[in-house]
């Protein structure tokens, strides 16, 4: 299996600013590789220049964005801008097994793979929206067997998924970015085939990246009123970097670096917009980063003092708590634009998707449990992801019931009369995507003896959930979860 990948080690969370600027020329240069291969390299590559608005210049000498090699290992490349922090005399892509034999189909879908990492485009399968249920076990041992993966590589290049996303707000098991699936590594025998062309989902997302529709112009009368010219504008480059304090508030803050002609003295408008994933604009609640349609906003006036007036990193900031939103796991995609003084969008800088986590995001919770016959007790693990809470505390109680929803109940001897059943355990997640009781290891047990049920007849059955508190807070809950036991 010729696997395309990110790099093995490399991190594969993307933060908005590995985004090319809208518009540009990317340079790209050989470091190997036949005539022939290379030829067919170019002719795929350029696939993407039909639906974004980038170009690929291929050049035999000077600096290059992108430098393709062929001494290394795997097939992988850097994502987007990720490229520019190393050296041109380092290669940002790998194409390792490409020879003038590599058939048209493989070189095809691996070329398109690599060069949408190239543009900022991520792994699919990694995507949160995916819900792939994997078979740890076997694909540990798959990707160990044909890619000498550790359990650490698997999971980065594989199995976590991304908290920051720059994949298709929709699950798209069609997209280029996808690893194929055998139905042996899921556990309900999902599966994906090589995918080998763009797909409508490809072409919509790179598209909202790099907008072609970028540079419009106006007809400005000057003072006199009887001579015209075009205003325009060209955005140079746009990066957004986020987890800013600014005023004891964490928030994003956009650079913009542009040139506005033809509107020298006139007051222009730098604004940045903010959505759902699906286009939905966010709304505001208290009039202070705000539209006069009353969404979600940041923007400054720029006032060119030339025909041709240059700006360079132009800076926004707007606080995370400005975007409104509740708590959990948001996709979210900015937009930053210029406008006239006639409020006419003059640029665009296209979409940049970004996930905004607000307090601790769990995954639904899986309760399992086990009979400890030889301790007399009921083992049950509770099997989640938690995100953004890293080093905060947290605890999770089991509830239990009867069948019928009768709780169950025992004496407590401090409290000196019936309580309800509960059980609890403290825990403190210490990564910001942390896994409880998934692959090798179970590390989170909630112990509940069984003298604490009644047996009524010879098989009792019982029901519980779990819950998740912060401060006292509930913050989340498991479905139910049956058993029995014998007496």
């Amino acid at each position: 299996m010729a696997t395309t990948t990110l790099g093995v080690g490399e991190s594969g969370v993307l933060d908005a600013s590995a985004k090319w600027t809208n518009g540009a020329i990317l340079q790209v240069r050989f470091l190997g590789g036949s005539p022939s291969v290379q030829q067919r390299i170019k002719q795929y590559a350029r696939l993407w220049e039909s639906y974004a608005n980038i170009k690929f210049n291929f050049i035999e000498y000077g600096n290059a964005d992108i430098r393709i090699g062929f001494n290394r290992g795997g097939y992988w490349s850097y994502a987007g801008t990720i490229a520019k922090r190393f050296g041109q005399n380092e290669q940002t892509m790998n194409f390792e097994g490409f020879n003038d034999y590599t058939s048209d189909t493989e070189l095809k879908r691996t070329v398109l793979h690599e060069f949408g990492h190239a543009l900022g485009l991520l792994h699919e399968h990694k995507s949160p929206l995916s819900r792939i249920q994997w078979n740890k076990q076997r694909v540990y041992a798959y990707f160990l067997q044909t890619q000498g993966w550790s359990p650490s590589q698997v999971d980065e290049q594989v199995l976590n998924r991304y908290s920051v996303t720059m994949s298709n707000n929709e699950y798209d098991p069609t997209s280029i970015m996808h690893y194929p699936i055998d139905r042996s590594l899921t556990i309900d025998g999902y599966s994906v085939g090589w995918n080998t062309e763009l797909s409508t989902g490809d072409k919509k997302l790179i598209g909202e990246m790099y907008p072609f529709s970028t540079v419009t112009t106006t007809t400005s009368t000057g003072g006199g009123g009887n001579n015209s010219s075009l205003v325009s504008c060209k955005l140079n480059n746009v990066t957004i970097d986020h987890n800013i304090l600014v005023g004891g508030k964490y928030g994003m803050r956009i650079k913009g670096s542009f040139q506005v002609n033809n509107s020298n003295g006139r007051k222009c408008m730098f604004v940045a917009y903010f959505y759902t994933s699906d286009g939905t604009p966010l709304r505001d609640f208290n009039q202070q980063y705000y539209t006069l349609n009353g969404n979600v906003s940041v923007g400054k006036d720029v006032i060119p003092i030339y025909d041709a007036s240059v700006f360079n990193n132009e800076e926004l900031f707007i606080p995370y708590d400005e975007l409104h939103l509740l708590k959990g796991n948001h996709n979210l995609k900015a937009v930053v634009s210029i406008f006239d003084d006639h409020n006419r969008e003059i640029a665009q800088g296209g979409a940049t998707y970004f996930t905004y986590r607000n307090g601790a995001v769990f995954s639904d919770i899986i309760n399992v449990q086990s009979f400890d016959n030889t301790n007399f007790r009921l083992i049950v693990m509770p099997k989640f992801t938690i995100q953004n809470a890293r080093s905060e505390r947290f605890m999770v109680t089991a509830y239990f019931y009867y069948q019928d929803g009768t709780p169950v109940t025992y004496f407590d001897q401090a409290l000196g009369r019936n309580a309800n059943l509960a059980f609890s355990n403290s825990f403190t997640p210490q990564y910001d995507n942390t896994t409880y009781n998934y692959g090798y290891y179970s590390d989170l047990f909630l112990y509940v003896p069984y003298n604490y049920f009644s047996i009524l007849n010879r098989r009792t059955y019982y029901k519980y959930y779990t819950a998740m508190f912060k401060d006292g807070v509930q913050v989340a809950k498991s479905p139910w979860t049956t058993f029995y036991l014998d007496k």
